[in-house]
């Protein structure tokens, strides 16, 4: 299954603390940003749910403003990778929270596929959600037929 998720990729942050009239609060200073996406994923659901789902990601990043044209046309193709921050692992968490409860079942049983960030004309996440089984497959782990039992 695949899904595509319009808009800049948002990081997950860390959790934030405040303190009012002698209490601590805890709050997630992303909450609003996760509200959106899973908004906009119940609008594009209902989804399967797979058992054992196996969850690979595409971040595509805005094209720097600061480039020559020649610079441009190769970032125009969705092949140069991204290589500024936010981290991947960041985005995934946000993103697979995102996903709990609408495409997933919690995200214990996921296992990741490749995760890949881009620069790209249409920013976006694209998702791809697999169903694997309980036991591992080659095809899930390369060099996998090296390590026989």
């Amino acid at each position: 299954m695949k899904i595509i998720i319009p808009g800049v990729p948002v990081p997950q942050a860390r959790m934030k603390h405040s303190n009012r009239g002698g209490f601590v609060k805890t709050y997630d200073p992303k909450a609003k940003e996760k509200t959106q996406i899973r908004n906009v994923l119940k609008a594009m659901g209902p989804f399967e749910l797979y058992d054992y789902p196996r969850v690979s990601f595409m971040f595509e990043f805005p094209i720097p403003k600061a480039l020559s044209k020649k610079e441009h046309i190769r970032y125009c193709s969705s092949r140069v990778k991204h290589d500024k921050k936010p981290d991947v692992d960041n985005l995934i968490k946000l993103y697979l929270d995102c996903l709990d409860g609408i495409a997933l079942e919690g995200d214990q049983k996921v296992s990741l596929g490749p995760c890949v960030k881009v620069y790209s004309t249409e920013p976006q996440t694209v998702v791809w959600i697999q169903s694997t089984s309980q036991e591992l497959q080659a095809w899930e782990f390369p060099g996998m037929d090296s390590h026989a039992a």
